[in-house]
């Protein structure tokens, strides 16, 4: 018996898009069924009146897929998800991309009850799912079941995440996209009119190319006008919609949901000329519902909706000719658009949300029946951590870890203390074949290893300028550069045998210098950007962490104790910190610093205790009991 559900979007609540949709749709489903549905998800918009919704941490732009995503990455979110969890109890909790940052993983590491996942992208591959994927491998055990919107998404997913896949599409209202909902009298008045619906902007839309087909069907049908619906900006279009000679393309903007049918009933064709990565035509299935033939671009996420030439028209994507020839086909016979709409309603009613919604729920019974009290959650797969510990954290925050079986948290921070990210073994290589190349190239030059090391300094400055000026790529290139440097002056002090212990001690001094000027970068960028306030949090965060895994090891050192062990030293935070400048990941990688950084200095402190006072403590009798008031030098009571 199901009779709470939580929804987890990751996804900005306040902006119309496939996964939001879905959601809302789903909630209003199961309600029907008299299912109390709680949606937890980012909004941007405070006074949005949606039932349910718990508006959980602040919205910020990510590009990811050929898209720009907006989630939340606020730390705070982890906070107050526990503390919802610690509150509230729920029969199923139904995450939609439960591995996106930040909500859905915060979610399913707090969520006690039965976990479903719904994967709704589609792709070639995930650089983020990539990356991450030893991380994430654990948190997905969590998942009692998994569902994919189509068996594209199920293929993205499964090659980074192996396991069962249900495919359960998206469904769509067929009460609110009908063929007899009445169409808008302005765009009825006898001339051929197609239609646009999405965000135009991306390109993974395929705006540009019906632009570039849109002149051939004006040179036949020069009466044709195109409707564009969707958020943008369309100022960048005009500029090419002038030079391609184009007339009556209008911009009609974002429309209200009540009124997007109107615009489907008003369009005698509707266009998705989208280039790829689309799990789902779920647009495909709105406007064949609406009784509005279509021509979509032949993909795989809109191949698995339409039959071609029997509920609609099929075209090679990025090929504006064929798309062209498929649009005048349409708009020159009558009898073949309707024949394609009667069909697409046909087939727009598989999709019908009533039956979508009885395969949700069956899934949520699954999801109960593998959940069962018998049953344990493990982790098969892992060579050490193979159980979940809970850590108790201030403000009724729990973090669950990977520990070793019977072990504790201090053996996990021993154990992944251990080492760097980057093997001693491979580390060793590239100083040796560094050592090799520079000894015979600048070993003969004259040029100091200190000189090497002020250069290498100098030219961080003009890392500094190209961040504050906003070229973040750039200034990524420009930090593996620098980093160079970093590696050049150590080996050709070894190679030309002119070590010194006031070249290390300059090296290690204008090291954190150069890691300073980097960040130093980063918050003038920052600053000039309005409710950049999580990132400059992370800035400042990153620094103290990479200030204190330095003095850590050097304190350590000065005490005659080793302590080369984190999972961030300087050359994983380098290397993180120019990917995410390049690949635009930067607000992740910063919040990843932010975190790990500290998290190294904490394992260096644990390791220096571990030598000094938890070693010796191992030896010490155990000291009679004190009194609660009995000061330092009076004997025990």
């Amino acid at each position: 018996m199901i009779k709470r559900v939580a929804l987890v979007s990751a996804h900005d609540f306040a902006r119309n898009g496939g996964v939001t949709e879905h959601v809302r749709q789903l909630a209003r489903q199961l309600r029907r069924r008299d299912i109390d549905v709680t949606i937890l998800a980012p909004c941007s918009d405070p006074d949005l009146h949606e039932p349910g919704l718990i508006s959980l941490g602040g919205v910020m732009p990510i590009p990811v897929n050929g898209s720009v995503a907006r989630v939340t990455l606020s730390p705070t979110v982890i906070e107050e998800v526990s503390a919802l969890f610690s509150r509230a109890r729920f029969d199923v909790v139904h995450l939609h991309e439960p591995l996106a940052p930040m909500l859905p993983l915060s979610v399913l590491n707090a969520s006690s009850s039965p976990n479903v996942g719904t994967f709704h992208a589609s792709g070639e591959r995930s650089l983020g799912y990539a990356v991450s994927r030893k991380l994430l491998a654990w948190l997905i055990q969590r998942l009692s079941v998994r569902i994919a919107v189509s068996p594209a998404a199920a293929r993205f997913a499964q090659q980074y995440f192996p396991g069962d896949y249900l495919i359960i599409p998206n469904g769509v209202d067929t009460n609110h996209f009908n063929p007899s909902v009445a169409p808008l009298p302005q765009w009825r008045d006898g001339r051929p009119t197609l239609l646009f619906v999405g965000r135009f902007e991306e390109p993974r839309k395929g705006f540009d190319v019906l632009l570039q087909a849109l002149p051939y069907v004006q040179r036949v049908r020069p009466d044709t006008r195109l409707l564009v619906v969707g958020r943008g900006d369309a100022q960048p279009f005009q500029e090419r919609i002038a030079a391609l000679g184009l007339r009556e393309v209008i911009f009609v903007g974002p429309v209200a949901a009540e009124e997007l049918p109107r615009y489907y009933r008003s369009a005698d064709v509707f266009c998705a000329p989208s280039t790829g990565q689309e799990s789902f035509g779920i647009i495909l299935i709105e406007a064949m519902s609406s009784g509005c033939p279509v021509v979509a671009a032949d993909i795989e996420g809109y191949r698995q909706v339409v039959t071609h030439r029997q509920d609609g028209v099929l075209v090679p994507p990025q090929h504006p000719e064929a798309l062209a020839v498929a649009l005048l086909q349409l708009l020159g016979d009558e009898r073949l658009r309707a024949r394609l709409a009667r069909a697409g309603v046909h087939t727009a009613r598989r999709y019908d949300w009533s039956d979508i919604s009885e395969r949700v729920l069956e899934a949520y019974e699954r999801a109960c029946a593998a959940a069962a009290p018998s049953a344990t959650f493990r982790v098969p797969d892992l060579p050490v951590p193979t159980a979940l510990e809970r850590i108790a954290l201030p403000g009724r925050m729990a973090l669950a870890l990977p520990v070793a079986q019977g072990g504790s948290v201090a053996a996990l921070l021993e154990t992944q203390g251990a080492s760097s990210m980057f093997p001693e073994a491979f580390e060793a290589r590239v100083r040796a074949l560094t050592q090799r190349i520079v000894g015979r190239v600048l070993g003969r030059s004259g040029i100091s290893p200190n000189l090497l090391t002020i250069i290498g300094v100098l030219l961080t400055l003009s890392v500094t300028v190209t961040l504050a000026l906003g070229y973040l790529a750039w200034g990524g290139l420009l930090v593996l550069l620098t980093s160079l440097f970093d590696m050049l002056d150590g080996a050709l002090a070894r190679a030309t045998q002119r070590n010194s212990t006031f070249g290390a001690f300059l090296d290690s001094t204008m090291d954190r210098y150069a890691e300073a000027l980097i960040f130093l970068g980063l918050l003038i960028y920052y600053q000039r950007i309005p409710g950049s306030y999580y990132e400059l949090i992370f800035v400042y965060l990153a620094i103290v962490g990479s200030l204190m895994v330095s003095y850590t090891r050097a304190r350590a050192e000065a005490l005659g104790l080793d302590c080369k062990v984190g999972i961030l030293a300087r050359p994983e935070r380098v290397i993180l910190l120019s990917f995410g400048l390049i690949v635009g990941w930067l607000h992740v990688v910063l919040a990843i610093l932010a975190l790990f950084t500290n998290v190294t200095a904490l394992q260096r402190i644990y390791h220096v205790w571990i030598q000094t006072e938890g070693v010796a403590r191992e030896h010490l009798p155990k000291p009679a009991r004190r009194s609660w008031f009995a000061s330092r030098d009076q004997s025990p009571s």
